[in-house]
């Protein structure tokens, strides 16, 4: 049962439908049928829900519905997309595409893991591929990895996506810019494997 210390990050289903744009018994349906979890219940017995988390899923089923999956599809790409987690790196120089593939392939056998190598090609792919997490080079040629960072904090789909923001030029104010953008971490180049490593993990949550 919540504590009412806590209740700020709960919503009940009329809460929730009204914060995702839907109709009620559209969380009710999400919940029955296993996509939507409830976090706990009122002393009256009124679903709770997790706010962030359960937007976000609300709106990654949204965005799947649009693109014509079935229900059945939808429950099968969000249960993949659940145990397999996705990284998304965006960097305009090879090196550090590859020591993330270098370090899939050594810890992370089961990510999938996008490389794509300009902020624009990022921008089309973003929504669609719904990362766990990106890791993203500040410095893109013709971008502003500062307004990147903002995009992607801002998108509805990616309210639970993590950003490890990536840089040459570390500086105490660029640390703050950043953070203050949205990142969850911030990493200076050059980096080694320990430490890149150490940062997905803690990111993502992996013990």
């Amino acid at each position: 049962m919540a504590k009412k210390q806590n209740r700020k990050n709960l919503l009940k289903i009329s809460e929730l439908a009204q914060e995702a744009g839907v109709l009620p018994s559209t969380v009710r349906y999400y919940t029955d049928i296993d996509l939507l979890k409830v976090a706990s219940e009122t002393p009256g017995g009124h679903r709770l829900y997790e706010k962030d988390p359960s937007l976000a899923m609300i709106k990654k089923i949204q965005f799947l519905n649009r693109k014509g999956l079935t229900m059945e599809q939808i429950k099968t790409e969000l249960q993949n997309s659940s145990t397999k987690k996705k990284i998304l790196v965006i960097d305009d120089e090879p090196e550090l595409g590859d020591l993330v593939v270098e370090l899939g392939k050594t810890y992370y056998p089961d990510f999938e893991i996008k490389i794509v190598y300009n902020g624009f090609a990022a921008g089309r792919i973003l929504n669609e591929y719904l990362p766990d997490l990106i890791i993203l080079d500040l410095m893109l040629p013709g971008v502003n990895g500062f307004e990147v960072c903002q995009q992607i904090r801002s998108s509805e789909f990616l309210k639970g996506t993590k950003i490890l923001a990536i840089t040459g030029y570390d500086s105490i104010e660029n640390r703050k810019k950043i953070m203050a953008c949205g990142a969850n971490d911030y990493l200076a180049k050059p980096m080694d494997l320990v430490t890149l490593r150490e940062k997905i993990n803690s990111l993502l949550e992996i013990k």
